[in-house]
């Protein structure tokens, strides 16, 4: 089991891009269940875009198929 993230100094450069776009989502949000859900899906969808790096980075980050 290899963690690129640990590695790889550019896959660590993308995945940090990718977190810190999902924690923008969750600091902007507005306090409502909608946007709090909406919020939820498109954290998914970044840590899809990390699992292609590295997937066990993506699973340990809370990503779930």
């Amino acid at each position: 089991m290899e963690w690129k993230y640990y590695t790889n100094k550019s896959i660590k450069r993308k995945i940090d891009f990718h977190l810190r776009d999902a924690a923008m989502l969750f600091a902007n949000c507005e306090p409502t269940p909608e946007a709090r859900k909406q919020a939820l899906e498109k954290e998914q969808e970044y840590l899809s875009k990390i699992y292609d790096l590295d997937p066990h980075f993506a699973e340990r980050c809370g990503y779930s198929r």
